[in-house]
């Protein structure tokens, strides 16, 4: 009995709603083989059932472009038996025109073709594959849209001529090698050189070690860390845009200031920053740069100023647009670029150009040589469509530009879905109108994706635990306490209010006896939009949990600063407190003024207006004895160093994962001597502590799956895995090793290395 593979079909559920599409395999579990479940976990589908004689794979159901090419792929390398209709849909997209069943059929259309006259076939140029397709062949347009392949933008007419009124490309041989069964000898031997390049960038973009070879000039008495320097060396290299997503705290700035020293023909640089990091990258990039001619101020307001290098903050770009886009930039720097993730921004649009059409603004005017380099230590945010503003702006030659390249990504990694919702107008006398809203899914390929970035050569992320810094603990901590009756009641409610939000935004009330994950609550409220009712809604609920929490926080962390009382005070600890709301902040920074006078300093949305009272109160946290104590909000979440402490407390934690990341290496970065302790505060036996723990575990696999390029994941569950990962696995500089497998006891396939299709 071989294994069966089947294109399935989901109706549309309301008018204006897309049919979705999944492919759903099945056979005896002896015929799977790890190789192949690889193969299919790279490409988007999962185990869904591994037990018992039989196993089931499946994608996700997905009104992007059915995958049909991965049928042909799984019938040609595994020996997959296509049903009749799926295998009819392959043989149309890839055939001449015959006639016969369609996908057009399939879905319940029926069109006229005259088109597509050729077999399909796989071309290559310099640095693209091209694909030949008609703008009448719906279903081959299908097949390589499903790919990953997007149509050639106005295609000349010799292309036209060769290719069709409707030619494929992609510069991607990850994505070429998805139409490999359709590549003539030479053009196959193109594919296996490029993915061998990419290999050799996806180690280098996880390299420590400097390239022997370099030769980037640092000031005198100066010198860039050797994992620095790898960095540095492959933006140069690449001469295109790029992204550096190192690790927070791992020295972005003095990369992109390396990157500017290795372009000695980079005359004119703007660098955009948050406010409070004005001073700061002014600061560096005098120390750092090598061409002292180059005179470099910041903007202020609406005053731009007449330097070779302009460091302006987000919040004004909008304001200086005209100057900005008055000047071809040699090199443009973004700090912090997640700060660009929504592409309808305002300072989105200002910096990248109007991602959503051809017709808008363009990017920011740069010279031929010009390089956009973005800066981030949050390389994954909550949302895989957040990534989009900085791929498709530093290399829109692989990943393209505008809404039907951006939709074209969301298909294939965060497959949309869409919902009806009613919402009030008034220009029905009040009457609700239905309108249809797409919500994002779940993520997908997300190997796949990294193996994309990486192997570009111009992606570039290393990680602290690699680094010589001291390690991180992550602590749950329930505070020792009892509450008041009171506290109690409130408590119940904060927790029963929260209930009845989710409920609503899900549509669905718990059936008697049902619970509720509470990592289903946090992927539902890191969702929401801020400004959305059920946000405000929710906003409230946290803040009457915070004021709770606050006086017994402050009492718990004043007596951790009490226990180091007999030491000298360059010896007591510092304390780092994160909290969100003013009314939790003041709490704690009263109650623990009342005990260190003068010893406490509070940062906080009010600290950004002023960059130098900021950076003030950085520079006397780090460097008096006496400042014991540092509470924050999320404004000090990027870019300021405290590294005099190794001790941070979370009263109220952010429940975006990646905030919470750039809060904790506030203290575990560059600098750091000692290992960091890193506790976040709990009610006992509440929500609050199962909210907390869903958000550690949300934490660690979001880390994992932007920090590692492993197949963790497939949830395939065997009594026993065959050992044969071999040592070049190990060691190819793509994942780091796999733990040993716990004995007695069923383990998920975890492997090591992908499978390239090399």
């Amino acid at each position: 009995m071989p294994i069966n593979l089947e294109l399935k079909k989901k109706a549309p559920k309301f008018e204006g709603d897309r049919p979705s599409y999944n492919l759903v395999a099945g056979g005896p579990v002896e015929l799977f083989n790890k190789s192949m479940e690889r193969f299919m976990f790279l490409h988007g589908m999962n185990a869904v059932n591994a037990e018992g004689e039989f196993s089931y794979w499946s994608t996700p159901p997905s009104i992007g472009a059915p995958p049909l090419y991965l049928c042909a792929l799984l019938r040609e390398k595994y020996g997959f038996k296509l049903k009749k209709k799926t295998e009819d849909l392959v043989n149309s997209a890839i055939a001449p025109e015959q006639g016969g069943d369609s996908l057009d059929h399939f879905i319940g259309a029926s069109r006229t073709r005259t088109g597509g006259k050729a077999p399909l076939s796989v071309a290559a140029g310099s640095t693209v594959f091209l694909a030949n397709c008609s703008e009448e062949h719906w279903d081959r347009r299908l097949f390589l849209e499903g790919a990953g392949w997007r149509p050639v933008d106005k295609p000349s007419p010799a292309l036209v001529g060769r290719f069709g009124s409707r030619p494929y490309q992609t510069s991607d041989p990850f994505l070429a090698s998805n139409l490999e069964l359709f590549m003539p000898e030479a053009v196959n031997a193109k594919r296996k050189a490029m993915l061998s390049v990419a290999q050799a960038n996806i180690k280098r973009s996880t390299s420590q070690v400097a390239p022997v070879d370099f030769a980037i000039p640092s000031p005198e008495g100066l010198d860039y860390m050797d994992f620095q320097k790898g960095g540095i060396q492959m933006v140069v290299d690449s001469g295109k845009g790029a992204i550096i997503a190192d690790d927070m705290g791992l020295g972005k700035t003095i990369q992109g200031i390396g990157v500017l020293n290795g372009r000695p023909d980079a005359k004119r640089v703007i660098i955009f920053c948050q406010a409070n990091m004005k001073l700061k990258w002014c600061r560096e990039v005098d120390k750092w740069k090598i061409n002292q001619d180059l005179s470099v101020s910041y903007a202020e307001g609406k005053t731009f100023p007449d330097t070779d290098i302009v460091v302006i903050n987000y919040d004004i770009a909008q304001k200086n647009i005209d100057n900005i886009r008055a000047i071809k930039w040699d090199l443009v720097l973004t700090d912090e670029a997640h700060n660009l993730k929504n592409p309808e921004a305002q300072r989105t649009q200002a910096i990248l150009g109007d991602l959503e059409s051809f017709e808008g603004l363009g990017p920011i005017p740069m010279t031929p040589t010009g390089q956009l380099v973005h800066l981030t230590g949050t390389p994954k945010p909550n949302r895989v469509a957040e990534l989009w503003p900085l791929l498709t702006s530093s290399r829109p030659d692989i990943w393209g530009r505008g809404p039907e390249a951006r939709q074209a990504f969301l298909n294939r990694y965060e497959p949309p879905f869409l919902i009806q919702r009613e919402v009030p107008s008034k220009f029905s006398n009040g009457k609700p109108r239905t309108i249809i809203v797409p919500l994002n899914g779940k993520p997908i390929r997300e190997l796949e994706l990294q193996m994309r970035m990486r192997g570009s050569g111009s992606f570039v992320r290393r990680l602290k635990r690699d680094t010589d810094l001291p390690p991180k603990m992550r602590t749950p901590i329930e505070m020792p306490f009892r509450l008041s009756k009171e506290d109690q009641d409130l408590l119940k409610q904060a927790e029963a209010d929260l209930d009845e939000i989710h409920d609503r935004i899900r549509g669905r009330r718990l059936a008697p006896g049902e619970t509720r994950p509470a990592r289903e609550v946090i992927d539902v409220i890191s969702g929401m939009a801020p400004g959305s009712p059920h946000f405000s809604e929710i906003a409230r609920v946290r803040k009457n949990l915070g004021v709770l929490k606050a006086p017994h926080a402050g009492r718990f962390i004043i007596d951790e600063l009490h226990d180091d009382k007999e030491l000298p005070d360059d010896l007591r600890r510092k304390t780092v407190v994160f909290a969100h709301h003013k009314e939790v902040i003041r709490k704690i920074a009263e109650m623990a003024e009342a005990e260190f006078p003068g010893g406490v300093l509070v940062y906080d949305g009010s600290s950004k207006g002023n960059a130098q009272q900021a950076q003030a109160k950085v520079d006397r946290f780090q460097e008096n004895p006496k400042a014991r104590l540092f509470v924050m909000s999320l404004s000090g979440a990027t870019g300021i160093t405290l590294t005099a402490a190794h001790r941070m407390r979370v009263v109220e934690p952010d429940w975006s994962p990646s905030n919470m990341t750039q809060i904790e290496d506030r203290i575990w970065r560059i600098g750091q001597e000692q290992p960091c302790d890193i506790g976040y505060l709990f009610v006992p036996n509440s929500l609050d502590v199962k909210m907390g723990l869903a958000l550690h575990a949300k934490m660690e696999t979001d880390e994992r799956a932007i920090n590692t390029m492993t197949f963790r994941g497939m949830k395939v569950t065997r009594k026993s895995i065959p050992e044969n990962v071999s040592g070049d696995d190990m060691e190819s500089g793509l994942v780091e090793t796999p733990p040993k497998p716990r004995p007695a006891r069923r383990e998920t396939v975890d492997e090591a290395q992908p499978e390239l299709p090399l």
